[in-house]
């Protein structure tokens, strides 16, 4: 394969230079060692740093290195190229360009505005002598005199916290005054046997395939004194070095930025199968609806109660929730009596119980009981006559119940055989929509903020309708893990802000 490298570079009078070099190979490697086809001056670079070659598909960039490559202003460690994409490494800016007749493939390659590294000619290479007249002698004692201020009296004269790191995380509060429990030597940096002292490593995904150019510590993930509001780190690199470019047979789709490098939520679009029926629309309707009290405007927050870490919400209950609109009540001569909400054959003989009781006299306000002389008991015959008869009144107001007037309203009710021949699909509803993630809704109470900016809850007329928002909503407030890539008023949204690093597999997230 045949790779046009345009090299651009600019003389002292502002102009333009090229070169061009025609490389016949199946590969372009980029390293700072001699035996890279494009080599780079830049410490920044690992000896290869990346591989340019051609795929079924097209040309791909790869990196080996832990901190990959910069490919249109993201960092990630493979890409797939087309004309008009940049490379950064380091100081040097690679880009794809057209290639010409006879060239397969075409990069130029310059360096960039800002570039300084030790082969650079910069203002610092003049004599320091001349550097605002000043000798080299005289600027080298000025530059003794500041260290020493700065690293020997100065402290003395201070107290100890000058040289202190700072205050340690609360959850290693217990042993903030053992500091030789995680800094086993002095002057070296706390090894990993000493947190391995504590903590296991089993919820760690570990790659065993794969190769890790460069030293991974506790430390590179782990942050620690100067109190800092997490222990993990929370830069985006972290996890877009790994999650950026993921096989096409992952469980995971591709993601490296929240701003425009993010799949949609599964939850978005998705059917609820939760055997209830319950229409929003209906309920929270601007004119209110009509229940036994009169016309009521009912609010999200009358039925969605915050659990106290607010997270979620408290489940819903029909004796606290639904029963001052949708009571249970059966006989139109006492309508003060309900039916207990719970499985049919509860409801079933409760029914029983009560026409048993009017039929047998027991109960001194029913109209329906048998005409004896006082003093007489019912006979056995009298008796099996009226719990018969209760069982038919019961049988009967309990199809009315389940089949047209209350059960089947907001549940699905099947008929099956047996003494009580009815059945309710037992409510399932889901709970966390976001398997795969936290969410909590007290970091999004604000008061420019309403539960109908996120949920369409008001235009959803079938409870089979899922409430949770795309992505593009959630867009309108959070933006990329890197703050200079957001407009105005987006709020930097890093992966670990709803993710954990510890999948299930290898151990929840407490």
């Amino acid at each position: 394969m045949k790779y046009l490298i345009r090299f651009i570079s600019r003389n002292p009078a502002g102009g333009v230079e090229y070169r061009d070099k025609v490389v016949d190979a199946p590969t372009i490697t980029i390293g700072r060692a001699t035996d890279q086809v494009l080599q780079l001056r830049d410490l920044r670079a690992r000896l290869q740093h990346a591989v340019i070659e051609q795929k079924p598909d097209g040309v791909h960039v790869s990196s080996s290195a832990l901190t990959g490559i910069i490919v249109n202003g993201r960092s990630q460690r493979a890409s797939k190229l087309a004309v008009g994409d940049i490379i950064e490494v380091g100081a040097n800016v690679i880009k794809v360009i057209d290639a010409p007749d006879g060239i397969d493939f075409a990069i130029s390659f310059e360096l960039s505005d800002d570039a300084s590294t030790e082969h650079f000619v910069t203002r610092w290479s003049e004599p320091v002598s001349d550097v605002g007249g000043w000798s080299k002698r005289r600027l080298s004692w000025t530059l003794v005199a500041v260290v020493a201020l700065l690293g020997f009296v100065l402290p003395i004269y201070t107290y100890d916290m000058f040289l202190q790191a700072g205050p340690i995380h609360s959850a290693h509060s217990t042993t903030a005054a053992e500091c030789d429990l995680c800094h086993l030597n002095a002057f070296e940096r706390v090894p990993d046997s000493a947190c391995e002292a504590c903590h296991t490593v089993d919820r760690h995904v570990v790659h065993s395939t794969a190769a890790v150019l460069g030293e991974i510590r506790c430390a590179s993930c782990h942050l620690e004194h100067n109190e800092p509001e997490q222990l993990v780190n929370q830069h985006q690199g972290l996890c877009g070095d790994c999650h950026a470019n993921t096989p096409p047979d992952a469980a995971l789709d591709s993601a490296a930025d929240f701003l425009d490098d993010h799949p949609e939520f599964n939850a978005a679009g998705q059917a609820e199968d939760s055997n209830l029926k319950f229409d929003h629309a209906a309920h929270l309707a601007e004119q209110g609806i009509v229940t036994p009290a009169g016309r009521r405007v009912i609010e999200c927050n009358e039925c969605h109660i915050q659990e106290p870490g607010g997270a979620g919400f408290e489940t819903i209950r029909m004796d606290v929730h639904c029963s001052d609109c949708h009571t249970l009540s059966f006989d139109p001569d006492d309508t003060t009596r309900t039916v207990p909400h719970g499985d049919p054959e509860t409801v079933v003989q409760s029914l029983i119980e009560y026409y048993s009781a009017r039929l047998l006299g027991e109960d001194p306000d029913a109209v329906e009981q048998r005409v004896r002389r006082p003093g007489q008991r019912l006979s056995r015959a009298d008796r099996d006559r009226a719990a018969a008869e209760a069982r038919v009144e019961a049988l009967a107001i309990a199809e009315d119940l389940f089949e047209r007037r209350a059960c089947t309203n907001c549940h699905t009710v099947t008929r099956v055989d047996g003494d009580v021949p009815w059945h309710v699909e037992p409510v399932e509803l889901t709970t966390h929509f976001f398997s795969n993630a936290f969410f909590t809704h007290a970091a999004h109470q604000t008061e420019i903020s309403a539960c109908g900016d996120c949920h369409e809850a008001r235009t959803s007329a079938s409870a089979t309708d899922v409430l949770v928002p795309g992505i593009e909503n959630c867009r309108d407030c959070h933006g990329s893990g890197f703050a200079r890539r957001n407009a105005p008023g987006q709020t930097p949204s890093t992966c670990v802000m709803c993710h954990s690093f510890h999948f299930e597999s290898k151990g929840p997230r407490e």
